[in-house]
């Protein structure tokens, strides 16, 4: 197993409750094919480098972010494990 850290980035108006059922998903998914989550760290809101702009726009009709929230995953873990936890990741519209 390898040892990776996962730091993602959601947008600062994403709701707690979906980012906890976000980070619940990819630790069940983690642990059921045998790795280890060691550690999930909420670095809280901060400022980001540059604005970005979202794909889509949110239900306030924002559509670019000067702030987000900064999330870290520890865990060991399967290359193949590590692929299928960036699926996740990348289907999040949030993330």
């Amino acid at each position: 197993m390898v040892f990776y850290e996962c730091l993602m980035t959601a947008k600062n108006t994403a709701h707690y409750n979906n980012l906890t059922a976000l980070m619940k998903d990819i630790s069940l998914k983690i642990v059921n094919n045998g790795g280890i989550v060691r550690s999930i760290q909420n670095h809280g809101v901060r400022q980001l480098p540059h604005r970005f702009r979202a794909k889509y726009a949110d239900r306030e009709g924002n559509r670019y972010y000067e702030k987000g929230r900064f999330v870290s995953v520890f865990y060991d873990a399967s290359p193949g494990i590590m692929r299928q936890v960036e699926g996740i990741l990348n289907l999040d519209e949030q993330i």
